[in-house]
């Protein structure tokens, strides 16, 4: 293994991401980055950004970034073996043959333990559901009118306490180590194992093979937080790579005929137009649709249907989505929802016949967008009329068939009343055409929630350790006051860069972490530094901000749990530790 990371590491080292990238598209130098055209999406002005100095990329239209790998990766359409290997020969390195060596077997059969393990953990977790213990979960699937057969389909269970799984899979035979490999357990800081998904109603995560692969798990007490808490990137769960309900997918297929696949957003709509007789639904573990996620669904159909919530990020999803699932060669049809509401509120209110209607009316994807650019622009002005015209052409020229591009060019006439002959010409030569909407504003909802001043703090804190900011330095208080671990492990990684007198390196941040689908990783990794007050002083109001609210949540935490537990010996470990965060909040108003 160690010999294979030196190899990966000699590749990159002798790869220059600037050289490699410009081998595809054009980029074009301003200051110390390098801009293109994404090749990921369609665009006509440059927001795809490469930074020579830290070696990685990122789309500020798409959202997409990544190191060498990964972007050979997707413009091969390779694996990261194939693209090893392209980057080697490129350097002129021979790769050496690591088939066969000890470690494969080794990778193999802890693969195969960490699927036992999850498995034995789901069947246990769904056991719980018939113990008096489980009445919070009971009362929340009663709440949401799910039936037996849904709840069987789908696996769901409930975890009863911080410990019980953690003994009960101790029992089998299983290692802490091989259970903290699958994502189950972690340890605190007095070296005890506890179940991650304490006191969560349980969704496992079902792969097409139909091994559990992770976990999905909803508070039911209003006071614990995160809402969701959802397996961490294993050997055998890549966020990026699973679909929730394609075991069941697979299943219809071989059933009966598969007309088209539907995707909500979360696990809860996949379950109750499930529950409700619509079994051809499935979501990708939240909103962050990826290539992997199309190509998987492409193995199954070639139509599916978008219906995501009906609010101002459900569009926005929608929208990001359209352009992977086309390319993936979908037939791509976009079901709207009324605002405010997701698919399985809109099945409890309306009924499951009239969401099937909703579903026949989806229009597709091409339609879809020429009405939203008909609802963005003000057509009663030239100036946005015209800007109407181009977006729209954009999309239809796309399309292969001149039968459809007169389909929507009469569509796009209705709307715009520019005639049929000028739109014909204006296609033919839309690549000359300018589009500059810079002044027209959005017409987005408000935002209902805001991002707090916590996660806030932690980004920028994070933020300005990793890109070498001057006035950023290591504290042991701002560590011990990072409550999610993928946040902990890339302190952990400038920490022990700094202590063995190493600068930490962005690019280094992509062999951490799946930064393109972990959300609050790649915010920090692609942090914009021109809109805060970057200055000292700023930094140091975050660092304050972090610690004060790290400890309050941490005092909440411990006194729920406290409040949870019977246990005698537990309760005095956590009374303490409850003390010692009152003391160190005391120590920190002072």
């Amino acid at each position: 293994m160690d010999n294979f990371e030196e190899f990966k590491q000699k590749v990159k080292d002798a790869n220059d991401i600037v050289s490699v990238v410009s081998k595809y598209v054009t980029l074009n130098r301003k200051g110390k980055t390098w801009w293109a055209n994404c090749p990921f999406h369609y665009e006509k002005t440059p927001s795809f950004a490469v930074n020579g100095q830290e070696q990685y990329y990122h789309c500020f239209g798409c959202g997409v970034s990544g190191d060498i790998f990964s972007f050979v990766q997707h413009m091969e359409n390779c694996d990261f073996f194939d693209a090893l290997k392209i980057l080697a020969e490129n350097a002129g390195l021979s790769v050496p043959d690591f088939s066969g060596v000890q470690h494969d077997s080794e990778r193999k059969k802890e693969r195969e333990q960490i699927y036992a393990v999850l498995r034995d953990a789901a069947i246990h977790y769904c056991k719980n559901l018939n113990l008096n213990e489980s009445k919070p979960a009971l009362e929340y699937i009663a709440k949401r009118k799910l039936n037996s057969e849904a709840i069987k389909a789908f696996g769901l269970g409930y975890s009863l306490g911080w410990n019980e799984v953690v003994d009960y899979l101790k029992k089998l035979g299983y290692s802490y180590e091989i259970m903290q490999k699958a994502g189950i357990v972690e340890k605190n800081q007095y070296g005890k194992y506890y179940d991650v998904f304490a006191k969560r109603l349980i969704f496992p995560i079902i792969n097409s093979n139909d091994n559990v692969v992770g976990f999905s798990a909803r508070v039911l007490d209003p006071k614990m937080n995160p809402k969701y808490r959802n397996t961490g990137d294993t050997p055998v769960f890549q966020k990026n790579e699973l679909v929730y309900g394609i075991n069941l997918i697979k299943k219809l297929k071989r059933s009966e005929p598969l007309n088209e696949i539907i995707i909500v957003e979360g696990q809860m709509d996949v379950i109750s137009v499930y529950k409700a007789g619509v079994k051809n639904a499935v979501a990708c573990l939240g909103t962050a649709l990826t290539p992997n996620h199309a190509k998987q669904l492409k193995r199954f159909c070639d139509k599916v249907v978008v219906c995501f919530d009906g609010d101002g990020a459900g569009k926005k999803a929608t929208l990001r989505s359209l352009d992977i699932l086309v390319n993936a060669g979908l037939n791509v049809f976009v079901a709207s929802m009324p605002a405010g509401v997701d698919p399985d509120e809109y099945v409890l209110k309306y009924g499951v016949e009239s969401y099937k209607q909703l579903i026949n009316d989806a229009k597709y994807w091409v339609e879809y967008l020429i009405c939203e650019y008909a609802n963005k622009y003000n057509l009663k002005r030239a100036d946005e009329r015209n800007l109407f015209v181009v977006s729209s052409l954009n999309i239809i020229k796309k399309l292969e068939s001149n039968t459809e591009k007169n389909v929507y060019l009469e569509m796009v006439k209705n709307f715009s009343n520019v005639s049929m002959d000028v739109l014909r010409k204006d296609l033919e030569n839309i690549d000359e055409l300018k589009i500059d909407d810079t002044k027209v504003e959005e017409k987005d909802e408000p935002l209902t929630t805001k991002e707090n001043a916590y996660v806030k703090a932690v980004k920028f804190v994070l933020s300005a350790l990793l890109h070498k900011k001057e006035y950023a330095s290591l504290n042991d208080d701002i560590k011990d006051n990072l409550l999610d671990n993928d946040i902990i492990k890339l302190y952990n990684y400038i920490e022990n860069c700094k202590t063995n007198g190493k600068m930490p390196i962005v690019s280094h941040v992509f062999d951490l972490f799946n930064v393109e689908n972990n959300p609050l990783i790649n915010d920090i990794v692609n942090f914009n530094f021109t809109e805060i007050n970057d200055t000292k002083e700023y930094y140091e109001d975050c660092v304050n901000l972090l610690i004060k609210s790290g400890l309050e949540m941490k005092q909440k935490d411990l006194a729920l749990k406290i409040s949870l537990t019977s246990d005698i010996d537990e309760r005095k470990k956590l009374s303490l530790e409850l003390s010692n965060i009152i003391l160190k909040q005391n120590k920190f108003r002072k």
